[in-house]
């Protein structure tokens, strides 16, 4: 292995690089994919056997490496060898797969892959390939080897807090909820045992009317069916797992809400509108996180006009779909408005206008609404109410099916 030398025939700046820097001599690799290539058995590295694989991964001898990339990467002690162990196997794919498009393009390539360190600890790096400028032959190439698994931690980090923050909101959300879900809950319940009890009786009779138990049962399966939506609805608010936006129907979503909220809106005597376009096709979404946004938005609608003593308590929930192929969604409300003085505080984090509140809700439903390329847009007059309003896109077959 060639030390770090400013005198050697590289480029002294090699060993003052922040990052590691590998020289490796490629010409075997080169005539390697140049024979595959020639016989048409250079498939998709993903497809090709690992014999093929290895062969080419240990056909690059490293001429040099600067002394980040021996910390990096470890096992290079002699110019023999390849870069060693520490790539797994499907890194060792990902490097083959960046070598062979090297030689196809001959232009520079990045990729990522997950490589095992000295210490045995899992880093990212990001690899660069490109041609070693100071090689006439034409037969080395120079590896640029980045570790960015700092910024990789910070960002799932980041990524989990916000999903912990978001999934806390929905508890708190349920919580403010509490009283009225229950007596939503204990209505069909309560249902149950008094139908059950009439049709016992029925049965009991010298002569059991069995059209009337038969209808005494229908009313007892609706019921059943109607406290399982709610629990059903209330779980899929309270379900905790890792965001992922997939085609869903809003349709089905808002319905969801709506047995969410149809206990609170009835607490606080509010008349609920829906204005859904007809046909709507399915959005990319992530389900839980906007069935959140959306039962945020009407409580909070619902709250305000309360609170402001609103005689005409009506909450509209509109759908349609605009030129640009997104779905638009509205909650509109009748109350106060909101006051201009705070229209510009309303989404930040931890503040409130509510006594009890602590200031999260609408600053998780704009992040929420942002990861999914969009943002919430507020439309208030004084005394005339507030809308809310945001974007999803539709899904791509539902835009090919659209557009066509």
């Amino acid at each position: 292995m060639q030390k770090d030398n400013p005198s050697a025939r590289f480029d002294p700046a090699y060993a003052a690089m922040p990052f590691g820097i590998v020289v490796l001599n490629a010409d075997r690799t080169k005539a390697m994919i140049d024979e595959l290539g020639a016989a048409g058995a250079l498939p998709d590295v993903r497809k090709m056997d690992q014999n093929t694989v290895c062969a080419l991964y240990n056909s690059t001898p490293v001429a040099y490496a600067n002394q980040v990339a021996r910390e990096l990467l470890g096992g290079m002690e002699d110019t023999h060898s390849s870069l060693g162990p520490a790539l797994h196997e499907e890194s060792r794919r990902a490097f083959v797969d960046g070598m062979i498009r090297f030689f196809r393009s001959s232009d520079q390539i990045a990729f990522e892959a997950q490589v095992r360190s000295p210490s045995g600890s899992e880093m990212h790096l990001l690899f660069n390939i490109w041609k070693n400028p100071q090689d006439e032959a034409g037969k080395e190439i120079c590896v640029g080897l980045a570790n960015f698994s700092a910024r990789m931690m910070s960002e799932e980090v980041r990524e989990n807090l916000q999903s912990e923050l978001a999934h806390a909101a929905r508890i708190t959300l349920l919580g403010e909820m509490t009283a009225s879900i229950g007596h939503e809950v204990n209505q069909p319940l309560g249902s149950i045992v008094t139908n059950a009890e009439a049709g016992l009786r029925w049965l009991n009779r010298e002569e059991p009317d069995l059209a009337e138990v038969g209808a005494i049962l229908q009313r007892i399966v609706s019921n059943g069916k109607r406290a399982a939506d709610i629990i059903s609805a209330m779980r899929g608010l309270a379900r905790h797992g890792k965001p992922e936006q997939g085609p869903i129907s809003l349709d089905t979503l808002i319905e969801e809400a709506v047995i969410i909220l149809r206990p609170e809106l009835a607490r606080r005597q509010v008349t609920l509108r829906l204005e859904l376009a007809p046909d709507m096709p399915d959005v990319l979404a992530d389900r839980t996180q906007i069935l959140q946004v959306l039962v945020n938005l009407a409580l909070n609608a619902a709250q305000a006009m309360s609170d402001g003593q609103a005689w005409n308590r009506t909450l509209l929930i509109r759908t349609w779909i605009e030129k640009s192929l997104n779905a638009v969604i509205e909650v509109e409300d009748s109350g106060p408005g909101v006051d201009p003085s705070v229209r510009e505080k309303l989404f930040q984090s931890f503040y409130t206008t509510k006594a009890t509140g602590v200031g999260m809700g609408l600053a998780i439903c704009r992040s929420i609404i942002e990861a999914h390329d969009s943002t919430i847009e507020l439309q208030s007059s004084p005394h005339l109410g507030a809308r809310f309003s945001f974007r999803l896109r539709l899904s791509q077959r539902e835009t090919e099916a659209i557009t066509q």
